[in-house]
């Protein structure tokens, strides 16, 4: 006997002929599956999805990019050059909450409502950020957020997902969905700033590929994604904050400083060997070092 709901939904030897997926980024992200990257707020999630977006353009198996940004508005991208940089690039389609006539889990409705088999492959979604679909805390709210985004990965479409970490900052926010549903989770952490570049470590916390913690760099200027330089990767939380009071403390003397003055500027003591050995460290990285009769007058790299 066959029953009417059997039709189309019974497995076959067929189903099992599987697209075999793309490493899109080595040990970080693949194709047709669901990463989600949370970090506390402002620091620097967008501009990770920038330089992620940037890579996988130049990907001959990428079809395009889909941003769904419901959460800056368009001042913020305006001053982030988005428009030069993204608008009309004819692998990336930018949706900004500014332009739709719904609200934004509705708006994730209607892309459900063409994910048909393979309507998505080839396709990145970003999802940014999730709080600004659903309270996170609802459960309801979440599960259908999380199921929504699973029947788009059954399209064939790969879905990055911005998240927030906690008030405290090291926990991922909201119900457990966010944690049980995606493919790879990782949290994010960003390392010592420059001028012009971020850097962030990516670390995994739940994961069913075989995924590792990386570190990238994404220049704010031309987006680009390169892979952190190990001095950043293994830096502590000490030499972080010594790093970032020596660039503040050098950009308002930009003739440079001694040794001693830079530590006292910075609030630590000449004769503190760890606050030395901390700036030798890093000379040539972020510091230079210029000898002049004997003394060493240190400035900005």
């Amino acid at each position: 006997m066959r029953f009417n709901f059997l039709k189309g939904s019974v497995l076959n030897d067929k189903d099992f002929i599987l697209d075999k997926q793309h490493e899109y980024i080595p040990d970080f992200l693949y194709s047709n599956s669901v990463t989600l990257i949370y970090s506390p707020p402002k620091q620097g999630k967008t501009w990770l999805g920038y330089g992620i977006t940037t890579t996988l353009i130049l990907r001959d198996d990428v079809k395009g990019v889909i941003y769904v940004d419901m959460d800056n508005g368009l001042s913020s991208l305006k001053e982030r050059a988005i428009d030069e940089k993204f608008i009309n690039h004819p692998k990336i389609e930018y949706v900004s909450r500014a332009k739709i006539d719904c609200n934004p889990i509705e708006y994730l409705r209607r892309i459900v409502d063409e994910a048909t088999i393979g309507n998505y492959k080839g396709y990145t979604f970003f999802l940014e950020t999730t709080k600004d679909f659903v309270d996170t805390d609802s459960k309801s709210q979440s599960v259908e957020f999380m199921q929504l985004v699973m029947k788009m990965r059954d399209a064939g479409a790969t879905i990055i997902i911005m998240h927030h970490a906690t008030k405290a900052g090291r926990t991922i926010s909201g119900v457990q969905v966010f944690i049980n549903s995606p493919d790879n989770v990782y949290e994010m952490t960003q390392k010592a700033r420059e001028q012009d570049k971020l850097h962030f470590m990516l670390n995994v916390t739940h994961a069913r590929t075989l995924v590792k913690d990386i570190g990238v760099t994404v220049n704010t200027q031309s987006l680009e994604l390169t892979k952190l330089d190990e001095v950043y990767s293994t830096m502590s939380e000490y030499e972080e904050e010594f790093v970032r009071k020596g660039k503040e403390a050098l950009s308002k003397n930009p003739e440079g400083l001694n040794k001693s003055q830079l530590l006292e500027a910075i609030g630590y003591k000449r004769d503190d060997k760890v606050a030395q050995n901390t700036l030798d460290k890093f000379e040539d990285k972020f510091f230079k070092f210029t000898k002049v009769k004997n003394r060493f007058t240190i400035t900005l790299l």
